[in-house]
């Protein structure tokens, strides 16, 4: 660009005259671009906008709902492989085995219960019979037994105070009983022993027991409803045990099954889990690497087999 500066001009003149062609150069020059490459950098920056914004609308598409409370994905241990995968569905597989041997297990704890509940209705009055009965005799043999027992008692002591030979005779039974007991693993002998001991002392607990069958009558045997209803009870208890004992190998079962190691695959199971309740609907909790969430979509229907398990 060319100027012509007029001759003659006072100084100053010329000095602003100068400044304002120096302005006008400098703002020239910055737009001295050409027009087709500031359209292209416009073209460039709507380009990555618009790239942006479909990244935006894949995440959402993939992961619905917002994503800004989304867990990293390496929070649940490692992103799944086919193998790792297969580990898991294997897992599930005797998870639910296990599981659906303790589920047939409470159910018929649940009999049990219920039977127990309708035995007990039904028999509720001969109940507080049968009760009734059995307070009495006992406690009418227990008192025969106890004043047979004092009297004995009484006795012995009386006759181990005027008699120093039966003293001695006690004190070496005791000790022989004692010896005897340090090398005797049989209860049965045991219990020989010490009512040998007992009848030493004049305590005879079969002459006991004949006294007061006489004179308060037999305790009452079980009638046929109370044993059944003591069965149950048992049995009952015996399934309930079990069942919880199912459901706490159930996890170690599906970590054995699995071929994985036990802290991996809980991890592994719940990136499974989170895909799925994801899948049906719930918040998305972690995020997913397009690869995995490829894997998990091509196994969908081995993974719905498990929903009980995952939901």
């Amino acid at each position: 660009m060319s100027v012509d500066i007029p001759e003659g001009l006072p100084g100053e003149i010329l000095q602003m005259r100068i400044q304002h062609i120096l302005m006008a150069a400098a703002i020239g020059a910055s737009f001295a671009t050409p027009a087709s490459a500031q359209l292209g950098g416009l073209m460039k920056k709507a380009k990555e906008a618009a790239a942006q914004k479909a990244g935006e609308k894949v995440v959402e598409k993939a992961v619905p709902g917002s994503t800004r409370n989304l867990k990293s994905s390496d929070a649940f241990g490692p992103e799944l492989t086919s193998a790792s995968l297969d580990g898991v569905l294997r897992g599930l597989a005797a998870m639910e085995k296990t599981k659906g041997d303790a589920e047939a297990l409470r159910a018929k704890t649940q009999e049990y219960q219920a039977a127990l509940s309708k035995s007990v209705e039904a028999h509720d009055k001969d109940r507080q019979a049968f009760d009734a009965k059995l307070e009495r005799a006992s406690s009418c043999q227990d008192t025969v037994i106890d004043n047979r027992r004092t009297a004995t008692q009484a006795a012995y002591l009386k006759r181990m105070q005027t008699d120093p030979a039966a003293q001695a005779a006690m004190i070496k039974t005791a000790q022989e009983l004692a010896v005897k007991n340090a090398g005797i693993k049989d209860t049965a002998e045991i219990r020989r022993a010490y009512t040998e001991l007992a009848k030493s002392q004049g305590i005879d607990p079969k002459a006991d027991s004949a006294a007061a069958i006489k004179q308060c009558g037999v305790i009452p045997a079980k009638p046929a409803w109370l044993v059944e209803q003591d069965s149950l009870r048992a049995r009952s208890a015996r399934a309930e045990s079990d069942v919880r004992e199912l459901e706490y190998k159930a996890g170690d079962d599906a970590a054995n099954a699995s071929g994985m190691d036990h802290r991996a695959f809980p991890l592994a199971r719940e990136r499974v889990m989170h895909w799925y309740l994801e899948t049906h609907g719930g918040s998305p909790i972690q995020m997913f690497g397009g690869d995995e969430r490829r894997l998990l979509e091509s196994r969908k229907a081995d993974i719905e087999k498990f929903k009980k398990l995952l939901s």
